[in-house]
């Protein structure tokens, strides 16, 4: 096996890694090494589909890569590959091997001596063979109990865990997890931070910094606590910011008081103790700010300081620590690399995150550890041993699992690591008393009660019923009728009144064929009204979808071969499973709430969907909306829908009606592919038992008669109120409207009559003169626009307003509503909206810091919007979806494949030169280059001066006019094994030092 830079792939079971395996991976590309300090150590890349092993790529095979560029060569278990958006890379997830222990298992471990000896006794319980050593290097001793948890959380990953009480760096290798007291080098690197360094960011935390103290000891005498307070100790460095960070410190315990100290005595210990306060190691960098530093070493080489102060950078290895100074405070900072990204292929290290170093367990004071262990242990053995309770008798115990020996009343406080709460020992068992399902519990105990408490009102309702007829019996019988008679006389019998209302309304009400007539008196007059049961008009489709609203990509359709019971079915098909982002909506005709009764109504839909396209999914809902437009309520019938169905489907909701609301309408809409049938909608105010049906009215019309005492009107009336054939009359006059009015007989017109859109069969008019005329009608051959006065603007806009209902002018612009999309021309350009929510839009836009007159054209993104794309169909093809060209997602939006920020989809060409980030004047180019006598892809120097060129197997070192063959070059010193390079020579030309380099 080469010891390579080139990633090596194995079989799933492979562990010794002394071969080239499956082969190497020589195509692999966009490669990235992460590891955390004490984290994650995870492998990325890219492997192109037309690559040698791309079929050999799986979940579970192993890749061997070099991890940093101290570390040997690390095996990375493929947890999971996806295709790119495009289909030409496969994306490949990897995880260190040592994550193979994740799914190992120890039931129960106490840990306790020194690292190594804890590292032993976790190995020992754990479960399944496994071919990894634990070990460590650490001496300090503490002790932990663990149980049920996996090996690695055991290291470093649960409450208790290795990390917590012995500290230490991991270290993951092939066969070996390490907890190492230190795992880095010291002092590595030395590098001034600067605002302008173009690869380095860096932030500056001074919430802990602490560069004066104040001690203080408290002294209880009695009831009464009193504090003594030492003198102010100030760091070296508290000049060095322009204020104080002083804290107070407690060293009660630091210090011996005895019975009888004076105050000055005490004062004495105080000063001798915190008098070398900053000095003491666990308060060591307490007056240094906390510094996080991201670097990007690869924009760092652009650098002119990169060579002298950054170039370590390359090679620096996790855990390593750097000295970084801070210009703000003049001070110089220790900092520890916490975060490193190696390319195993450019052998280079490419970004990493520094950050202060910390004290850790390991190496902290002994005494400060040992004090802090003793706290630990003593607050173990509260929590798993039995306390005596409040009341003497009783023990309060906790922990995961059940005490021993409990005796009646005892407390325990539980805790499974999912759940927790406290559970009473009552009767010889463990009762539950509170817990975090708690809540959850009494919302169902409440939705119990309610549940009950309807069952027990509809029984009390029905037994009033039963127990008014008997009184009625007894009263037709003759029996108290005295007595009820001058009841009934001075008060009014409200059980009789409301019968009488009953019957005299069962006896108008007629029902046939789903119409209802209805008379009903007011305190001033009588209405009377015809019309449908079910309010949503047509719905049975009886003519089709003409009185159903069409909006979206993919129309509904009446499906004339299918029927539900005898009714019609309306289905959505787009024929495919993809989720493209389109809606589809079927919506009722709005139902006026002046021409309802009430407020509670039932609504009920049958459904059928035999597919959902990926992430698809439909609703069907009531829409109530206010005499704006604006929704003030939306309820969904039976809730939103994403699993196919085996069948035909009844879904009820209660309609409470807003009392805003001044129409209504029902609304069925899918979101993305899939096949959704709906049949039989419902909505009105008697609620249906299951599976009836009443079909609602194959027009929106009903009529009426109103007879009031200074209004009256009869004839048919639309579902917005208005009367659309008949005659109304009031104070101000009479009214006959209908689409055709046919008047037989001499008829006299006495007083001014006034005519819109006037067809005047033969007519002789001797003269005419017209001072002003309001003419709703006319057709003129000639019209001079010259003589036109009066708001022009007004009579195009409204006359442009009514002829197209999709396009509107106002005074800022135009509207155009296209179903689902809307289109705003405003005064800066053009909005699209979509679904209710603004997408983006093109327009003239200026920029901050310029004239007035620097104006372009700017394609912009609304923030709810999730993308941009330039898309092309393909060659001759009109009718499919554009295949996406060129994009742009944002950092939480881009799709599986794609990447945030801009992705090209198609071949690119740099016509021009590039500019790169940084001070570099130089630019990027791409072109053709040609030399012995063939074309060769170039890039490098836009003036073509220095760069690569590549083709025929061969990649070429371009410099000037010079073209080195670079992989002759590589070729010819590759396995030459150990060679010496002169470094000095004597000036008698023998060569006095050399480099040993292994190629």
């Amino acid at each position: 096996m080469e010891d390579a830079m080139t990633p090596i792939l194995y079989n799933s079971d492979e562990i010794d890694f002394t071969s080239n395996g499956l082969g190497q991976l020589t195509e692999l590309y966009s490669v990235d090494i992460q590891e955390q300090r004490n984290g994650l150590l995870t492998f990325t890349g890219l492997y192109p589909v037309t690559g040698q092993h791309y079929g050999d790529i799986s979940e579970g095979r192993i890749i061997l890569a070099k991890p940093s560029p101290l570390d040997d060569n690390h095996a990375f278990r493929i947890v999971n590959t996806q295709l790119d958006i495009a289909g030409h890379s496969l994306q490949i997830e990897a995880d260190s091997i040592t994550y193979d222990l994740t799914h190992n298992i120890v039931k129960s471990v106490t840990m306790k001596g020194t690292g190594s000896t804890a590292m032993n006794q976790l190995q020992e319980a754990i479960v399944n063979p496994s071919i990894f050593t634990l070990y460590s290097d650490i001496t300090t001793s503490s002790t932990s109990t663990l149980n049920y948890v996996n090996p690695m959380e055991a290291i470093a990953g649960t409450q208790g865990s290795f990390l917590q009480y012995w500290g230490g760096e991991m270290k993951r290798e092939n066969r070996r997890v390490a907890m190492l007291n230190r795992r880095g080098r010291y002092n590595v690197a030395t590098f001034r931070l600067g605002k302008n360094i173009s690869g380095l960011r860096y932030t500056v935390d001074t919430s802990n910094l602490v560069t004066q103290v104040i001690p203080t000891v408290n002294l209880t005498e009695g009831n009464t606590t009193r504090y003594l307070e030492g003198a102010t100790v100030s760091s070296k460095r508290v000049g060095n910011y322009p204020i104080k960070y002083t804290q107070s410190v407690d060293v009660t315990d630091k210090i011996t008081i005895n019975d009888g100290d004076t105050d000055k005595a005490i004062i004495d210990r105080i000063n001798a103790y915190a008098g070398n306060w900053f000095a003491q190691s666990e308060n060591t960098n307490k007056d240094l700010p906390d510094v996080t530093i991201e670097v990007d070493v690869l924009s760092l080489q652009d650098s002119a300081d990169y060579a002298d102060k950054f170039a370590k950078l390359e090679t620096i290895g996790l855990t390593d620590t750097v000295t970084v100074y801070v210009p703000e405070y003049g001070v110089n900072v220790t900092a520890i690399v916490n975060e490193l990204h190696y390319d195993p292929i450019g052998e280079r290290v490419t970004s990493l995150v520094v950050g202060t170093a910390k004290v850790s367990f390991a190496d902290a004071n002994q005494n400060a550890l040992s004090d802090l262990q003793n706290k630990v242990i003593q607050v173990q053995e509260q929590a798993t041993q039995a306390v005596v309770s409040a009341n003497g008798k009783n023990s309060n115990h906790s922990g995961r699992n059940a005490p021993a020996h409990p005796q009646e009343g005892d407390t325990w406080f539980w805790d499974d690591g999912a759940d927790s709460g406290i559970r009473v020992f009552t009767n010889g068992v463990w009762v539950d008393s509170v817990d975090t399902k708690t809540l959850e519990r009494i919302n169902n105990a409440v939705d119990s009660a309610i549940e009950t408490s309807y069952t027990y009102t509809d029984e009390l309702n029905d037994k009033q019923v039963e127990l008014t007829n008997e009184l009625n019996d007894k009263v037709a019988n003759g029996e108290a009728l005295l007595k009820q008679e001058i009841t009934d006389r001075e008060n009014g019998d409200s059980v009789t009144l409301q019968a009488g209302k009953d019957f005299v309304t069962s006896q108008i009400k007629d029902y046939d064929t789903g119409m209802q007539s209805q008379i009903s008196q007011v305190s001033d007059g009588i209405m009377a009204s015809v019309s449908s049961t079910n309010l949503i008009t047509d719905s049975s489709f009886v003519n089709a979808t003409a009185n159903w609203t069409l909006a979206g990509d993919v129309s509904w359709k009446i499906d004339n071969e299918i029927m539900l019971k005898g009714v019609r079915v309306a289905t959505f098909n787009n024929g495919s499973n993809d989720f493209d982002r389109k809606t589809s909506t079927l919506k009722s005709t709005p139902i006026y709430t002046m021409n309802l009764g009430g407020t509670q109504f039932y609504a009920s839909i049958d459904i059928y969907a035999p597919f959902f396209g990926t992430s698809a999914y439909m609703k069907a809902e009531i829409v109530q909306k206010n005499s704006s437009g604006t929704t003030t309520k939306t309820t969904a019938i039976g809730g939103s829908f994403d699993t196919a169905m085996s069948g035909w489907n009844t879904y009820t909701a209660d309609i409470t009606l807003d009392s805003a609301t001044t129409q209504l309408y029902l609304q069925v809409t899918q979101y993305g592919g899939g096949k959704v049938s709906v049949a039989r909608p419902y909505l009105g105010s008697t609620k249906l038992n299951a599976g009836d049906y009443i079909p609602g009215s194959s027009t929106d019309n009903t009529s009426t008669l109103k007879l009031f005492n200074n209004f009256f009107a009869f004839g048919i009336q639309a579902n917005t109120g208005a009367l659309i054939s008949g005659i109304n009359g009031d104070s101000s006059g009479l009214n006959i409207v209908g689409e055709k009015i046919t008047v037989t007989g001499d008829t006299t017109f006495i007083g001014k009559n006034f005519m819109d859109g006037a067809i005047i069969k033969n007519a002789s008019i001797g003269s005419a003169q017209i001072a002003d005329a309001s003419i709703t009608n006319a057709k003129i051959s000639n019209l001079d626009v010259n003589k036109l006065s009066g708001n022009v603007s007004s009579f195009i806009q409204s006359n442009w307003n009514g002829k197209y209902g999709s396009t509107t002018i106002n005074s800022t612009g135009m509207t155009v509503n296209s179903g689902g999309v809307i289109t705003d021309f405003m005064n800066s350009g053009m909005k699209l909206t979509m679904a209710g929510e603004s997408i983006g839009g093109i327009g003239v836009q200026g920029m901050t810091g310029k004239p007035n007159t620097y104006q372009g054209l700017t394609f912009w993104l609304d923030g709810n919007a999730e993308y941009m794309a330039w898309a092309a169909r393909n060659n001759g093809d009109t009718s499919m979806n554009p295949v996406i060209q060129m994009s742009w997602y944002r950092s939480n939006s881009a799709p599986t494949g794609a990447y945030a920020g801009f992705n090209f989809d198609d071949d690119v060409i740099f016509n021009q030169g590039i500019n790169v980030p940084g001070i570099s004047k130089a630019k990027l180019g791409f072109t053709t280059k040609t030399f012995n006598g063939f074309n060769y892809p170039y890039f490098g120097d836009s003036r073509l001066q220095a760069g690569l060129a590549y083709g025929s197997g061969y990649t070429y070192l371009i410099s000037g006019t010079t073209y080195y063959n670079l992989t002759r070059v590589i070729k010819a010193l590759d396995n030459l094994g150990a060679v010496k390079i002169p470094s000095v020579i004597n000036s008698d030309g023998t060569v006095k030092t050399w480099f040993n380099v292994t190629l």
